[in-house]
């Protein structure tokens, strides 16, 4: 483990530490404690420095440990699951689980998860802003039959497992935005990326990438390009593990049941939390004119309706991106 990571782990509790204990603990010098604190501000970390107290963390967390994730996911589950990885800093946790796969899907689920992603993706090419220990960063790959992929809605189903792991740990306050964004308090909280790969078997895999806010530092999150909330006020930065290991848990059960019965599953649920049916919405294209219209829910497949002129038109989730009018 690098000499970084070591003295961020020690940090974590965000209590002051000495710099003549930090390099005691660390066997380095006291000089080199000061180089380390200065790079701290490249994984997007907040600390604070006072004379005579030393450093910490302006906003403690719990780091991630494989272990304890597997001790926050339902015992049913847990031999579904391969491979659980967890990496103190990766290009993206998706690319991760990429490189991972052989040319041949591999069965069973593959998660990896992240403190600091260099790369991390959002939709449309977008980046995701990923300092360390702030947030959740975590990807799971699986294996889907094209006919259910095919029928549409596999995003909207994602999406409600992360609102529901999310209600469960007692927050409240949270919508979802087509076709896959959790809002909370009517700003972006979490963000989902799917990205498929398919065979000739008629077999698709998966890796579903999800990102959730948790205490986005201030320097972080001045580079995120919309209105945006993190929780916080919820004390769920303490709580990591826990969040991942239920968020692992939904994951599994919402997928089993799509591959089962598909979207209609689900869209009931979607409905009742959808934040945009009945409000004016601009879609972005990024290759053709904007669309403006009132936003009428989801049809069967999981493409979104705009009302235009007493006319429905659809829209799948490859095309646009969707923001609320004004």
């Amino acid at each position: 483990m690098s000499i970084c990571y070591r003295l961020i782990e020690t940090l974590a509790d965000g209590r002051f530490h000495s710099g003549e204990g930090l390099a005691k603990q660390l066997g380095v010098s006291r000089a080199a404690v000061w180089k380390q604190v200065r790079k701290l501000d490249e994984v997007g970390l907040d600390i604070h420095a006072v004379r005579g107290r030393g450093y910490r963390l302006t906003t403690p967390f719990e780091p991630l440990d494989a272990d304890a994730i597997h001790r926050h996911i339902n015992a049913a589950i847990k031999p579904r699951i391969e491979s659980l990885e967890v990496l103190r800093e990766v290009d993206s946790t998706s690319e991760f689980l990429k490189r991972r796969q052989t040319t041949t899907i591999r069965q069973g689920i593959h998660v990896c998860l992240a403190e600091w992603q260099r790369a991390g993706r959002g939709r449309r090419g977008r980046h995701w802003v990923s300092p360390y220990g702030a947030n959740l960063y975590l990807s799971l790959a699986f294996i889907l039959d094209e006919g259910v992929l095919q029928s549409g809605g596999l995003s909207l189903a994602v999406a409600i497992s992360v609102h529901r792991t999310l209600t469960g740990l007692g927050i409240n306050g949270l919508g979802l935005k087509w076709p896959n964004d959790i809002f909370f308090h009517q700003r972006k909280l979490a963000g989902i990326l799917l990205d498929l790969s398919g065979e000739g078997s008629g077999n698709y895999q998966v890796i579903i990438g999800v990102g959730i806010n948790l205490h986005m530092p201030d320097n972080a999150g001045g580079k995120i390009d919309q209105p945006w909330a993190d929780l916080r006020a919820s004390g769920l930065e303490q709580q990591r593990n826990k969040l991942a290991g239920k968020l692992l848990e939904n994951l599994v059960i919402v997928m089993d049941t799509f591959s089962r019965q598909g979207l209609p599953a689900f869209a009931e649920e979607w409905r009742r939390h959808d934040i945009t049916a009945g409000l004016p919405v601009e879609l972005h294209t990024g290759q053709q004119a904007d669309v403006s219209g009132v936003a009428r829910g989801i049809d069967a497949r999981g493409a979104l309706l705009i009302e235009q002129a007493g006319e429905l038109r659809a829209f799948h989730a490859g095309e646009v991106s969707v923001r609320l009018a004004g």
